[in-house]
């Protein structure tokens, strides 16, 4: 199965999600930046990336938008406290999204529908 990189400023959140997909079989890695993403997107492949939509160092669109130019066919979820996101999300590339506060439930929705699991 492919890798998931969470992408989160919170580090309680990036420690929650990679513990959950660890326990689920899915072996998971963290970022706290954008900047961490993309150094870890050149060193190793993943087919997830769960992102937050507020970063230290920008946006997840712009997240978003560095992994299409890169042509990675990774999918993307996105993540976010904010209501009203969901039709942005998608037209910015996003497979799916997630509203917070995030639960077991939510997330492996998204998995199915994603087809990941």
């Amino acid at each position: 199965m492919a890798r998931v990189l969470v992408v989160d400023d919170e580090i309680d959140i990036c420690i929650l999600l990679t513990k959950y997909l660890d326990g689920k079989g899915i072996k998971a890695g963290y970022a706290l930046s954008i900047k961490q993403a993309i150094h870890k997107t050149t060193v190793n492949s993943y087919g997830l990336y769960i992102v937050d939509l507020n970063l230290t160092d920008g946006s997840g669109y712009d997240l978003i938008h560095k992994l299409k130019e890169m042509k990675s066919p990774a999918k993307i979820i996105l993540i976010t406290a904010y209501d009203g996101e969901t039709k942005r999300a998608i037209e910015n590339g996003a497979d799916h999204f997630i509203q917070k506060p995030l639960s077991s439930k939510s997330i492996d929705q998204a998995l199915q529908t994603i087809n990941f699991t």
